[in-house]
């Protein structure tokens, strides 16, 4: 969106954006950045430690300048309000994680349906482009129902289980209260645990109060928000490094950019989507061992164990998939070819996922 000046003080002072058709040489553009997650965590980092500053280079290339109001954390939009937010225009520019939306971007969490898939954010996110790229219907939801582009897509690292307990056998998990993002907790159903959703911002306390006895996430998140703390067991399970969050536009902001500024944008966003996984991945190394000399119990579970897990969910990634299909979305379409990718790819699944 361009502002002209010396109307950008005015309008920055009160949140207003003005647009107008056309740049010319020396156009500020304005853009109110936001995520319910707080700045520490990883996709927030990137946000506004790889995509902010790509912009405003490649915009001072082309003789803009471009200004980000960057607001984490929830103080404008919560983990579970960024998908209207931007729709609406409360903000110009989201990230969130898809799985807060589990009705409205019901696919987009696919990953989820798929435990045990990449074990590493780089081979997450280059399948989960490969898909994005070949079924439009992926990214066409954002513009089509919710008024807004999807610009980048960004990974996490493999998902774990922090526990405020020890556990040798995955026995000993039924009955435990475990959480999880929501699409998730089939994970720990399968096994008898009993599961309770849950959103980042509520982990710690939870943890530390009782209200679950563990919780399936990462090992960035456990170190950037001290999980390890109130639950100092964390089993490397193997789960997958999931791709299910996005940065997006408002559409009627996108609409009324310059072609080069839209193409610089999605030159950032794509540049900070390819350096997200390997950033990840070492990330994902130094946090265990933070954690580790922190006090935290960490292992890695037992083959055994983890194929009795693996079994117990092997029917689940076809059911989502028909489900979706029963909503008139390329369920299966999709998580076939999640299948097939990650195997070019050299994914070896414990179990091998047949979706009929």
């Amino acid at each position: 969106m361009k502002l002209k000046q010396p109307l950008l003080a005015a309008a920055a002072s009160v949140g207003f954006i003005a647009v107008a058709g056309g740049a010319s040489q020396g156009d500020t553009f304005n853009f109110r950045m936001a995520s319910g997650h707080a700045p520490q965590t990883g996709y927030v980092v990137m946000m506004s430690e790889q995509f902010v500053p790509r912009v405003k280079a490649k915009l001072e290339a082309l003789g803009h300048t471009a200004n980000f109001n960057e607001a984490y954390g929830g103080s404008i939009v919560n983990v579970a309000e960024t998908l209207e937010g931007v729709k609406d225009g409360i903000v110009d520019i989201g990230g969130y994680c898809f799985c807060f939306e589990p009705s409205n971007l019901f696919l987009n969490v696919y990953p989820l349906w798929m435990p045990f898939d990449s074990q590493n954010a780089t081979l997450g996110t280059q399948v989960a482009r490969k898909i994005y790229d070949e079924v439009p219907e992926m990214g066409n939801i954002f513009e089509e129902k919710y008024n807004q582009t999807l610009l980048s897509l960004f990974g996490f690292d493999n998902y774990g289980l922090y526990t405020t307990f020890p556990w040798t056998d995955v026995s000993e998990l039924k009955d435990r209260k475990l959480s999880g993002a929501g699409p998730n907790l089939p994970w720990v159903e399968a096994l008898g645990a009993t599961p309770v959703g849950t959103t980042l911002p509520d982990v710690y306390p939870s943890l530390q109060t009782g209200v679950y006895d563990g919780v399936i996430l990462f090992p960035s998140v456990g170190w950037s928000h001290k999980l390890f703390e109130p639950a100092p067991n964390y089993t490397i399970a193997g789960f997958g490094a999931k791709t299910f969050h996005g940065l997006t536009i408002n559409q009627d902001v996108w609409n009324d950019l310059p072609p080069e500024v839209q193409n610089a944008m999605m030159e950032a966003a794509s540049e900070t989507e390819e350096f997200t996984g390997p950033w990840l991945d070492e990330l994902e190394a130094t946090n265990l061992g933070r954690m580790v000399q922190n006090g935290a119990n960490i292992r890695k579970i037992p083959e055994e164990a983890r194929l009795s897990w693996a079994k117990s969910l092997a029917d689940f990634p076809n059911e989502r998939a028909k489900e979706a299909d029963s909503k008139g979305l390329p369920g299966s379409k999709v998580v076939g070819m999640a299948v097939q990718i990650h195997e070019d790819l050299g994914h070896k699944w414990p179990v091998r996922y047949e979706i009929k």
